[in-house]
């Protein structure tokens, strides 16, 4: 069975019952670097209204109730966990259960893009697919960010929640900036468990702030 489909039906939820209360205490105006490249972004868009903002991997969708609080924007997510879901959508946020590799939305959609820990858990053989899917909903002045766990070479490995299932760590911004329309601003690797720079590999994560410009 692909990863995809173990995540729809059970470890989804699996992860939300996990995460629930941590991102529950979390501050996302002070301690987010998403939100902070979002808010830099959104600086160029002021004559614009509702900017429109998804999120693959969305979880509960504190992030997205956030940035909808404080900024001109509309925003949508995509995420597995049915349970993680239903809390978005009392969030204010519209949330949608599924995956990375089909989109339920128009071509040419979204102003900003944001990849949310999710990448490193897809099915490998759907990356292509998946990068296919957030080109075709992104508007053709566009902006998207991945954040995520980072190596420079890709690394497999058991994803030690459940058996049988595997996490990969990779540059993910590898699947966009080989297209000519695609260009990287900026890419931040720091510690996975707090935002300072680190030189234990094992623990990196990134956040690449990706133009689409067609």
């Amino acid at each position: 069975m692909k990863q995809k489909n173990i995540f729809l039906q059970s470890e989804g939820d699996a992860w939300f019952e996990r995460n629930h209360q941590a991102i529950d205490g979390r501050d996302y105006g002070k301690d987010d670097i998403v939100i902070l490249k979002v808010l830099e972004i959104s600086e160029q868009y002021k004559e614009v209204e509702n900017l429109k903002i998804l999120e693959i991997g969305c979880g509960e969708a504190r992030r997205l109730a956030w940035l909808a609080e404080h900024m001109k924007c509309d925003v949508y997510g995509i995420e597995p966990s049915m349970k993680a879901v239903q809390q978005a959508c009392l969030h204010g946020v519209d949330a949608r259960q599924g995956t990375a590799d089909v989109l339920p939305f128009d071509s040419a959609s979204f102003d900003i893009l944001i990849f949310g820990f999710s990448l490193y858990l897809c099915d490998q053989e759907d990356l292509f697919k998946i990068a296919a899917e957030a080109d075709r909903v992104l508007k053709p002045d566009a902006w998207l960010l991945i954040q995520d766990f980072y190596s420079k070479i890709p690394i497999k490995r058991e994803y030690h929640h459940k058996h049988g299932l595997y996490s990969t760590k990779m540059d993910y911004q590898s699947l966009f900036v080989w297209h000519p329309a695609y260009t990287c601003y900026s890419q931040t690797v720091f510690h996975h468990s707090k935002p300072l720079f680190t030189d234990e590999s094992q623990e990196w994560v990134a956040t690449t702030v990706m133009r689409k410009k067609t």
